[in-house]
């Protein structure tokens, strides 16, 4: 099955139910949903860890430098994943917007 017969059988339902006027309109709207939830997650992430170390990431950053115990770098770590995924789906909502 080819991607173009997927995506027609996602938004064939959200059409035909009335929820949406057209395949462009049901496939951004559900994408854009799906990324700010993304976003959102990442986010949640980068406040319990901001909230734990009571300081930004750069700040977490160099208190660790040449320090860190296992738990501090494993945080280190899945801070850093957050903020730069939080940013990737930052990046792809931006250019979903711009071509619509």
């Amino acid at each position: 099955m080819q991607a173009e017969e997927i995506l027609h059988g996602i938004a064939k339902p959200f059409i035909l139910s009335g929820i949406y006027k057209d395949e462009k309109a049901a496939l951004t709207d559900l994408t854009l949903d799906y990324i700010r939830r993304k976003i959102e997650q990442y986010d949640d992430i980068i406040m319990i860890l901001t909230k734990k170390y009571g300081c930004g990431f750069e700040q977490f950053t160099e208190k660790i430098k040449n320090n860190a115990s296992f738990d501090t770098e494993d945080d280190w770590m899945e801070w850093k994943a957050a903020n730069e995924m939080r940013q990737a789906w930052i990046n792809a909502n931006k250019m979903i917007i711009c071509n619509e």
